[in-house]
């Protein structure tokens, strides 16, 4: 499937080489270059609107320091767009013993642990959440909500990946706040945009100060010395 899918649009696919790098398919357009990141995600349905959730890859590591080829074919930044394919699934009660064994005349026989796959596709983004996977993970959440996976209208989708990017970038869970001796600088949208919001008017009322005191600073790092 995916190796024709790249066939019919002139993209060439590479596999993830090692396991828990990302992503877990690469496709790169022949005419343009461009590269385009695909993780297969799946999550099982916990009522007829919800399912369990999924985690969208981290967010330290590549995510943050965008030029590393570290646990990730090519760096973040190199690609043009990141999406995930996604797997709904609802497990079946009736499941056969697993300690039975069965022979290849049962095998049509045997009750499938899975059923009524639903798929969708969606740049990664449009379907996270601002919260972590599960628990104190470095991973980015998804929405939970079934519609809004299918139709990617996840709380980032009308804010904007800039505003993703940025929101996760920096990011910091209770134990990696408490690692470098910080306060967690928000934890939810909420306290995002207070925290964005802190001392900008002030700033704004000395922009020009600042910028005439700008004139005299180092223009990079090595000139500090």
């Amino acid at each position: 499937m995916f190796v024709e899918f790249a066939k019919k649009h002139g993209l060439v696919i590479e596999l993830c080489q090692h396991q828990n790098f990302y992503p877990d398919l690469t496709f790169t357009h022949t005419a343009s270059g461009n590269r385009f990141a695909v993780d297969i995600k799946s999550t099982f349905r916990e009522s007829e609107t919800k399912v369990n959730g999924m985690t969208l890859g981290a967010f330290t590591g590549y995510f943050r320091n965008r030029d590393s080829n570290k646990n990730t074919l090519y760096p973040y930044s190199q690609y043009a767009a990141h999406f995930v394919l996604g797997v709904i699934y609802t497990k079946c009660d009736d499941v056969a013993d697993e300690r039975k064994q069965f022979s290849l005349a049962d095998l049509a026989k045997i009750p499938s642990v899975i059923k009524d796959f639903e798929f969708f596709a969606q740049p990664k983004f449009r379907i996270a959440t601002a919260r972590p996977g599960s628990g104190n993970t470095k991973n980015i959440g998804s929405a939970d909500k079934i519609a809004s996976l299918i139709s990617g209208s996840g709380p980032f989708a009308s804010l904007g990946e800039e505003v993703y990017d940025d929101y996760w970038m920096y990011y910091l869970t209770r134990d990696m706040a408490e690692a470098v001796g910080v306060k967690r600088p928000y934890m939810n949208l909420k306290t995002y945009l207070e925290y964005k919001q802190r001392g900008t008017d002030r700033l704004k009322a000395h922009a020009k100060e600042i910028a005439d005191l700008a004139e005299d600073e180092p223009d990079n790092e090595e000139d500090e010395s």
